[in-house]
């Protein structure tokens, strides 16, 4: 058909735009829909202390007592006899999907082998109940350290579906029963201080199968930090949940940095790649420290796709025999 004057050309003919909105819609509409879907809650694989979660990246870090729940290995890296307590709550909205309360105690001052303790109490998500730690670490050779860990799980599950939980057999629209748990496994990590300045650590996580992938999935993590947790470390980690549901992409990659300002005011910030939950995080965290051996830290975590997916995590900390 001729064009009218003043008509400007089609850049193609009609048929061929027809066909490329018939392709190109359902892609822009399944993106919507996406971007609409909740974070699912992970619950219990999830938690850990707030450094780990300010920095997002901490198997290859010397750590105290939040070793216990990344790299048991790392407890042993410090001379130290820490006495923590806090809290983490993961939130979607204004409802709270995960929770925990609890307490630890590592020694790595007494003896040459480092013994860590923590238990916590889970609640308001898909399990309520108990969670004790228990680990043992020390050096092989210099600069070599391996940690192993004890696991009891004593939950009761609860009725999951108006918030999706990662491996739930259920749905908002089907809520699930989860069953109860009261087993027992381990977690195993090695920390290796390279040089100076670099360290390496990888950690395995619930190798003895409990048949449960919800609250003990068979896991896998490494990471490297390059600096001094004195002064200023990057970091860098990746993780995978091999028990991860059907078509999930189970890896994780994530970075983050840290400086210690005044030699008493610890900032932190990280980024995460989240293939298991289908999502990016960022992340932030501050810390006071005293002269007295009295620590306070607070990390918090939040999801790029979903702003209401965020945690919280805060720790009081005390240093036995500071300047002793």
């Amino acid at each position: 058909m001729p064009s009218l004057p003043g008509d400007a050309p089609l850049p193609y003919p009609p048929d061929v735009r027809t066909s490329t909105i018939a392709l190109v819609l359902p892609l822009v509409l399944s993106s919507a829909v996406r971007a609409a879907d909740p974070v699912p809650a992970a619950g219990i694989p999830d938690y850990v202390g707030p450094r780990s979660l300010a920095l997002q990246a901490s198997t290859g870090v010397a750590s105290g007592n939040e070793g216990l729940y990344v790299n048991p290995g790392a407890i042993a890296a410090r001379k130290r006899y820490e006495i923590d307590g806090g809290a983490l709550f993961d939130r979607r909205g204004a409802q709270t999907v995960g929770q925990f309360f609890g307490g630890s105690i590592v020694d790595s001052e007494s003896s040459p082998v480092t013994a860590g303790v923590s238990y916590l109490r889970v609640g308001k998500g898909p399990y309520d109940g108990n969670l004790v730690h228990f680990a043992l670490a020390g050096p092989l050779t210099e600069g070599f350290y391996l940690g192993v860990l004890g696991k009891y799980l004593s939950l009761t599950g609860q009725t999951v579906g108006a918030t999706p939980v990662l491996g739930a057999p259920g749905t908002p629209a089907a809520p699930v029963k989860l069953a109860n748990l009261t087993a027992v496994t381990a977690d195993a990590g090695i920390l290796w201080q390279v040089a100076h300045l670099v360290s390496l650590g990888v950690a395995g996580y619930n190798l003895v199968p409990v048949g449960n992938k919800i609250a003990a999935p068979l896991g896998m993590g490494a990471g490297v930090a390059v600096g001094s947790d004195r002064s200023f470390q990057v970091t860098g980690d990746w993780r995978t949940d091999f028990d991860a549901p059907a078509g999930k992409n189970a890896n994780r990659w994530a970075a983050g940095a840290e400086a210690l300002l005044f030699d008493m005011v610890p900032v932190r910030a990280g980024w995460m790649t989240d293939g298991l939950l289908d999502t990016s995080w960022w992340s932030a965290g501050v810390g006071l420290v005293t002269p007295t051996g009295v620590a306070l830290d607070v990390g918090y975590r939040q999801s790029i796709d979903d702003p209401k997916a965020r945690m919280i995590a805060a720790t009081l900390k005390l240093f036995v025999n500071v300047g002793k």
